[in-house]
């Protein structure tokens, strides 16, 4: 048998793995309790994995052993999904689970499940009833790439429930029947759109404050969440340097479930998230100007100050608020262009929305459109694939068309 070795060539020890990402899961099953345990280096899961085995020698995991024992005797007393789901919950935030997906994963369960599945019991849910209750959700409206996200949630409801002796199959894999549809078409915009946009805001008292923050999202392509989480210590003025870090979130309070709403500090989506992006001049132009108009702002959150992008008020900005100031942006835009189109009898020309994240997509195609190489794309937007770079965020436009067909006459 061919011996187990990492991506660095060392041995694997027996039970151990290398996960996608390169760190190491030691997973063992003593007594019908699986174990699993995480580390970042083969001589640390090694040391867990030892002093693992010896807790579980003196029996410091007999709690464990005795939950699998009552959740047996739950089944007996048949446990509905909804039960088992609050259950899962605590179990599956231990996996150092970001809270915004502990915080998604509930609101699609309750939303689309709660008052079907849930009040079913679990040992009677077959894989027809996930089927259906997935058709329902996209007679709803909510399309494939949703749809599959509700089931994988359910997926991993019911393989823990395997896992603690309480199912023996997973009813959820293979319940997703619908059809993928084609991939709609990203919304950029056009240099024509993007001067409209900024000339409106520019020349428009209640919304010339937010010229600085449109300018970075267009100049750097940075996702929402990571340019709202900004500090002025993020900004190298110097070296001409943007240090991308983390990503702020704006949360109901999941863990404490006061009912209210929380900012937290997150590390950015994947790995390759953290990253420097330089430092355009009209981008450093803006952040000045922002430095110049922002109020004192002394909030704190994780330990993080000095935010970049801040309210009237001082208080740290969300990807809420940075929305509905977009929406009314937009509308007083187009407000403004019927009023034109009146005037001068014409009919109005209107400025189609756009989502923050289609900045992200603009500033890409930009990027291409100058001819900017793939792989400083793909560096500068953070993405741990050439392919998301090429195929999800560059869009070729009508003009980089009609320029590429004509060079046939040359």
């Amino acid at each position: 048998m061919e011996k187990r070795k990492d991506s660095n060539g060392k041995l694997l020890p027996e039970n151990v793995t290398q996960r996608k990402d390169g760190t190491y899961m030691w997973r063992k099953s003593i007594y019908g309790v699986k174990y699993c345990i995480y580390a970042k280096t083969l001589g640390e899961i090694k040391q867990k994995r030892n002093i693992a085995l010896g807790e579980i020698e003196k029996g410091e995991y007999k709690g464990k052993r005795e939950r699998m024992e009552e959740n047996r005797k739950q089944v007996e007393q048949d446990i509905t999904l909804n039960e088992w789901f609050f259950q899962w919950e605590k179990t599956y935030r231990v996996g150092n689970v970001k809270e915004s997906t502990l915080q998604n994963n509930h609101q699609h369960y309750m939303l689309h499940f709660s008052d079907t599945l849930g009040r079913m019991k679990l040992k009677n849910i077959k894989q027809i009833h996930i089927v259906n209750a997935l058709n329902e959700c996209h007679k709803e409206g909510n399309k494939y790439a949703s749809l599959n996200l509700y089931n994988q949630i359910l997926i991993s409801l019911f393989q823990t429930a395997i896992q603690n002796g309480l199912l023996e199959n997973n009813p959820a894999k293979g319940a997703l029947q619908v059809p993928k549809e084609k991939r709609k078409e990203r919304r950029i915009l056009t240099e024509q759109e993007e001067e409209r946009f900024f000339h409106y805001i520019r020349n428009h008292s209640n919304y010339k404050k937010y010229v600085p923050l449109f300018t970075v999202g267009f100049g750097t392509g940075m996702r929402i969440g990571e340019m709202l989480s900004l500090t002025w210590q993020d900004i190298d003025f110097d070296k001409n340097v943007i240090h991308v870090n983390k990503t702020l979130l704006y949360l109901y309070d999941y863990v404490n479930k006061t009912g209210k709403t929380k900012f937290i500090i997150n590390s950015p989506k994947t790995e390759t998230s953290i990253r420097d992006i330089p430092l355009l001049p009209t981008v450093k132009e803006a952040f000045l100007k922002q430095k110049a108009i922002q109020p004192n702002c002394e909030v704190k959150i994780n330990g993080y100050t000095n935010f970049v992008f801040t309210t009237r008020k001082g208080n740290v900005m969300s990807d809420y608020s940075f929305r509905i100031t977009l929406a009314r942006i937009i509308r007083g835009l187009n407000q403004e262009e019927e009023k034109s189109a009146r005037k001068e009898e014409r009919e109005p020309v209107y400025f189609e929305p756009f989502s923050p994240h289609c900045m992200r997509h603009t500033f890409a195609t930009r990027c291409y459109e100058k001819g900017v190489k793939e792989k400083v794309v793909q560096k500068i937007l953070g993405h741990r694939k050439l392919d998301m770079t090429l195929n999800v965020y560059t869009h070729v436009t009508n003009d980089m068309i009609l320029d590429d067909i004509r060079k046939l006459e040359d």
